[in-house]
């Protein structure tokens, strides 16, 4: 059975900013509601961005980003059922609901190391358990999902098979950044 918990109700996030991906060859398509006119673009046709969040009780706190996608209507038509950048761009520098949640997660090569902890941005109402599945780790140890395809070492960007960022909200991609897995503590994607 699922673990349908839930980050506490008054746990805050403060989303520091929406950007672009910082991959040279991310696919770049004109929005009018997108980040100057822009929004990154998968190989399936879903725009996403991604937002940057952090702590708002700790200045000095790790920054922890999400990439943010489109999903797909009935007739498989990119939508935004959630996180639309025109109406995002209004709550950065604003507090959200929200926290991150750092679990223990099967093993996992980060480059050419191997980790076994995971820090993810988890909203209000979404379940930890399914968040952390739709990236790839099964918190309920039925079934090890955590190979995702390539990391990108420079950017830390997690690559599909066909060389762009997966994402969707219902699969909004993030793992242990390179820089924190020598560390050996968790850190996100972005």
């Amino acid at each position: 059975m699922a673990n349908l918990q839930t980050v506490a109700t008054d746990a805050k996030l403060l989303l520091v900013n929406i950007r672009l991906s910082s991959k040279p060859d991310a696919t770049l398509v004109d929005d009018k509601d997108g980040i100057n006119g822009k929004l990154n673009q998968t190989s399936d046709g879903r725009n996403y961005y991604i937002a940057t969040f952090r702590d708002p009780s700790n200045p000095f706190g790790v920054e922890r980003t999400r990439v943010i996608a489109q999903t797909t209507d009935s007739s498989d038509n990119p939508v935004w059922k959630s996180g639309n950048p025109s109406m995002i761009k209004n709550f950065v520098g604003k507090q959200i609901p929200g926290d991150i949640v750092t679990r223990q997660v099967p093993s996992y090569m980060v480059g050419d190391r191997t980790v076994d902890s995971c820090s993810l941005v988890i909203l209000k109402n979404e379940s930890i358990t399914s968040v952390f599945k739709s990236n790839g780790h099964d918190l309920d140890g039925q079934e090890d999902l955590s190979d995702l395809g390539n990391l990108d070492l420079d950017t830390g960007e997690i690559m599909g098979d066909e060389g762009d960022v997966t994402g969707g909200t219902t699969r909004n991609e993030q793992m242990n950044d390179v820089e924190t897995a020598v560390e050996e503590s968790p850190e996100e994607l972005g």
